[in-house]
């Protein structure tokens, strides 16, 4: 039988201002200590800054439940969590973004743990409340929702997060994750995964101010029946076996892009694999199929060997979509190898290129395209080295790389 621990009988008081971070986490030590369980949070809210969960516990977030992240930087500690991430540690990467020594702090963690479950039932939130670091990344980000590293077996389910300070989900080197029912609101990346495999994510709603989805070195990824909303990028990743099926990817952001206040769409895809890293293979098995695409400004964004795209360390080899309904894209997605050699198939695809630049997509000698029941609704201009051809209604053909 599962051990019960609600935080209300270690004191924690909902509905106040007073911070119940040592309450909640003298109900989680007391569940560690017992070898595990699940530790409730009831209806109410409770104030708190970083509280750090341990091996075989379920975080439960009643019904009408709230957990809201403190205003108060000091509240928060980084807990010297031995990321995967190892740009946090680059001095290039900390001087550009300006990221500060504590960087790697949120207000749920956990590192090196196994059998981690948040589970909400209906109605519960996890508030990050947008806490301003002037500090922290660009000078304005505060800590993060939740960092859950080096984590074997996680489950995500069922709570809505809101106003992320900065990521919302940072996991970093798991093994093992099932996402399911999760809705995000606002702040910035929805679901940040380097290192990370064998992830399941469906059935979840991300309204985000920056990537949906972001990592490097991912693999093996299944993203399904999910509605995608950003005032970034859809993606911004790399890793091997990544697929994305009956998705909805819609755009404009309806939360601004916290950087730039504007809302958006900037790619529904653009590559990422930052030089200074661990990376050790190229990226291919990436597909999209049965999903619907609107309103972006670039379906792709890909051109290897540029720095400032952090698109430098091991180079994508294969992106596929099939069965796809592509509307409102409007400027020049690029695509291109530079010398390492990529295919992108396009099969049973219906398009509109809403063009507010003549070129739809810029590829270069290294791709190889292959077009299959490719409907053009409105003419549309691919450009193949110093090639221009316009496509207009059902095409089916290839474009080989030299």
């Amino acid at each position: 039988m599962t051990k019960t621990f609600l935080i209300t009988d270690f004191k924690a008081t909902p509905d106040t201002q007073k911070v119940q971070t040592k309450k909640v986490q003298a109900c989680i030590d007391a569940c560690h200590l017992a070898g595990g369980g699940e530790v409730v949070i009831p209806a109410g809210t409770f104030i708190i800054g970083s509280i750090r969960l341990y091996s075989n516990m379920t975080l439960r977030l009643k019904s009408g439940a709230v957990l809201k992240g403190s205003k108060n930087l000091e509240d928060y500690k980084d807990f010297h969590i031995p990321t995967t991430i190892k740009y946090l540690y680059d001095p290039e990467y900390i001087k550009d973004w300006n990221l500060p020594p504590y960087y790697f702090y949120a207000m749920i963690c956990a590192f090196q743990e196994e059998n981690i479950a948040i589970i909400g039932e209906a109605g519960s939130i996890i508030d990050g409340q947008d806490v301003f670091d002037p500090n922290g990344e660009e000078k304005f980000r505060g800590p993060m929702g939740m960092i859950l590293s080096q984590v074997n077996n996680v489950s995500l389910e069922g709570y809505t997060f809101e106003n992320s300070s900065n990521w919302s989900h940072t996991l970093d080197g798991c093994e093992k994750i099932r996402i399911e029912n999760v809705t995000i609101k606002a702040g910035h990346d929805g679901f940040n995964l380097h290192h990370s495999t064998n992830i399941r994510i469906s059935n979840c709603r991300l309204e985000t101010g920056d990537d949906c989805f972001a990592g490097y070195d991912v693999h093996n990824l299944e993203v399904s029946h999910c509605y995608l909303n950003t005032a970034c990028n859809g993606m911004r990743i790399s890793g091997t076996d990544l697929s994305f099926k009956h998705c909805i990817f819609n755009g404009p952001g309806h939360y601004p892009h916290l950087s730039e206040d504007t809302y958006y769409t900037h790619a529904i895809f653009k590559y990422y694999s930052v030089l200074a890293d661990t990376i050790l293979e190229d990226s291919e098995k990436i597909r999209f199929d049965n999903c619907v695409i609107h309103s972006a400004d670039k379906l792709f964004s890909y051109s290897f060997g540029d720095k400032e795209l952090h698109q430098v360390n091991q180079p994508l080899r294969e992106l596929t979509m099939e069965n796809m309904k592509i509307s409102g894209i409007r400027k020049t997605s690029l695509f291109k190898g530079n010398g390492e050699k990529v295919t992108l198939t396009l099969k049973n695809v219906q398009l509109s290129f809403d063009e507010e630049e003549p070129i739809f997509l810029e590829i270069d000698d290294s791709v190889t395209l292959i077009l299959e029941n490719v409907f053009f609704e409105t003419a549309t201009k691919i450009r193949s080295l110093n090639q221009e051809m316009t496509l207009l209604g059902e095409t089916t053909m290839v474009i080989e790389n030299r």
